[in-house]
């Protein structure tokens, strides 16, 4: 299974990012959209594993907020994404995983956390579009589990599955 950790936006986060994706189009920017149901905040990417890990997910502990923040782009990757306002507890959480992961020998990206939600992939930015110039839909919500997503490509691009959550241990 190729696996990755994350955060599954609430159902007002997502309709949040949802209004974002239709101001990026009308704004022209093409690309490929992500469906808004495939949205996450990946906390740790493992890739392949043979089995169901979310057992040695860490608890979130003292659930805190995150908030919407501005757009930006990834040119190496081809990617434009949402961010979310800085937070101490999210680089918190975002340690505890790898530190779990680690300890149980399980391997994962070693490339530092960087919080951000993808929105669309391989984005054509017409000239004169500046991504600051984009209104941010005012979003917050609660993070209070950690999700174990399984990655498949589907017909349309990959399709993210949460097999499971610290949620569900509770």
């Amino acid at each position: 299974m190729r696996l990755f950790t994350g955060i599954r936006p609430s159902d007002d986060f997502r309709a949040a990012l949802a209004v974002l994706q239709e101001r990026l189009r009308a704004a022209g920017i093409t690309g490929r959209y992500l469906d808004p149901s495939n949205l996450h905040m990946t906390l740790e990417f493992i890739g392949e594993w043979p089995e169901d890990i979310t057992r040695i997910l860490p608890p979130v502990g003292h659930p805190f907020t995150i908030t919407l923040a501005h757009p930006g782009i990834f040119p190496e990757a081809k990617v434009l994404w949402a961010g979310v306002e800085k937070s101490e507890e999210l680089n918190c959480l975002a340690k505890k995983v790898r530190d779990s992961l680690a300890g149980n020998g399980i391997p994962f990206d070693p490339k530092g956390f960087n919080p951000h939600i993808t929105l669309v992939r391989k984005p054509v930015i017409p000239d004169g579009v500046d991504l600051s110039g984009i209104e941010i839909p005012k979003a917050s919500m609660v993070v209070d589990e950690i999700c174990l997503y399984r990655s498949e490509r589907g017909e349309n691009g990959m399709v993210y599955t949460v097999i499971g959550s610290t949620g569900d241990r509770i």
